[in-house]
């Protein structure tokens, strides 16, 4: 039988619609991304996290269950589509439903699972493989839940790019989860202290230990939910959320002085690399050393925050393109001794990005992206360092007109 043959061209133009189509979903992953980390609001941030999946992969329902406290059970906490709001709000037994055998595998469930499955499970699951895609919701410290959606959007199966995209999407926003629910748990445990304060204000005098003690508790336990919710785990920096409030605290007042401020971008170059030969223990520990002597080579003005893998920002105040290219060079310098980590030398190499406000940007998202722009232009052309410049179109992306 003869086979049409597909021209070069029609190849061409439907890898070109393919990489438009992947730049559009890359696009909606990062701006998603970026909302929900500076969002503390619970939700706010399960809402907008179901109306972006359901986009991303088509489904016509997209529901969120998350682990109860006692976990035991999980409860559909948020959903948007068909029937979403006849589920939410549901709780079920941790040990039924697909929730439950992702829960126990710890991996994600779609129909492609069904061909790993001995027959006795593949019948028991074969009705509901082919109309739900469930993936795990992993935080810092446990198992979360999972990101759900159901039945494809004009009929089929969800595929295995809806997998990975939806994978990878959920190790995206499960941070942001995590974040939030520290930031309410936070606002529950203020409420319960105002309780607590004015239980106390009616015993007598024979307690006023009791009270000082209880206080002094309620008030260690709030300050460690705050930082917790506002600063990196690993490192003990400012993370993402306090530094998107950090930055726009600088841009007002270096508009109101009329003064000048620089975002600074790092990257460590070839991190993944320390990972896949040393191990993450080690990797863990390099990010530790290298925070440590940035921030002990910065002013106690300036904020140094790492916003996720082996990503850093820098804020810095009153700051022109001159000093901040000092600023850079000392950054650089403080990297050149080796880093004794397991025993052994590591040398740590970054990529910098500088971006100036007013001369660059005037706002806090083009501020950003033009930082960010830089970095990949130093990266890309392994100068170390590199202030932004609008001319450069292939590496920010932005017209000069």
């Amino acid at each position: 039988m003869n086979q049409k043959k597909i021209s070069p061209q029609h190849r061409i133009l439907a890898l070109q619609s393919e990489l438009r189509d992947r730049a559009v979903e890359i696009e909606l992953l990062k701006e998603t991304a970026d909302a929900v980390s500076s969002e503390l609001d619970l939700k706010k941030v399960l809402a907008l996290i179901v109306e972006r999946a359901r986009s991303l992969i088509m489904a016509e329902t997209v529901l969120i269950p998350i682990l109860d406290a006692d976990c035991a059970h999980y409860t559909y906490q948020a959903g948007c589509g068909k029937n979403a709001d006849e589920i939410v709000g549901e709780s079920l037994p941790l040990d039924l439903g697909v929730c439950g055998w992702v829960w126990r595998h710890k991996r994600a469930w779609w129909r492609g699972v069904l061909e790993e499955l001995d027959a006795a499970e593949r019948n028991k699951w074969e009705k509901e493989a082919g109309t739900v895609i469930l993936v795990p919701l992993f935080g810092k410290r446990h198992f979360l839940g999972g990101l759900a959606g159901i039945n494809k959007i004009g009929g089929g199966d969800f595929t295995r790019r809806d997998l990975d995209l939806l994978t990878l999407f959920a190790n995206q926003v499960s941070f942001a989860i995590e974040n939030a629910t520290f930031f309410e748990e936070m606002n529950k445990a203020r409420e319960q202290a105002e309780r607590y304060q004015r239980e106390l204000q009616n015993l007598n005098a024979e307690l006023e230990q009791r009270v000082l003690q209880r206080t002094a508790a309620l008030a260690d336990a709030m300050k460690e939910l705050e930082h917790r919710a506002l600063h990196d785990t690993l490192t003990g920096l400012p993370n993402r959320a306090l530094f998107h409030d950090r930055l726009r605290q600088g841009i007002a007042a270096a508009r109101r002085e009329s003064k000048p401020l620089t975002l600074m971008m790092i990257d460590l170059d070839r991190f993944k690399n320390v990972n896949d030969t040393h191990g993450h223990d080690v990797g863990d520990q390099l990010l530790k050393e290298v925070s440590l002597r940035w921030k002990n080579s910065l002013r106690q003005m300036d904020t140094l925050s790492r916003i996720g893998g082996d990503e850093f920002v820098i804020v810095l105040p009153s700051t022109n393109t001159s000093a901040a290219i000092l600023v850079a060079h000392k950054l650089l310098k403080a990297l050149e001794a080796p880093f004794m980590l397991d025993g052994q030398p590591l040398v740590a190499t970054a990529s910098l990005g500088i971006a100036v406000y007013p001369q660059h940007a005037q706002d806090i998202a083009a501020l950003y992206k033009c930082a960010d722009a830089a970095m990949y232009t130093a990266k890309r052309r392994q100068t170390a360092y590199f202030v932004f410049h609008p001319d450069d179109k292939d590496a920010t992306g932005l017209s000069t007109d």
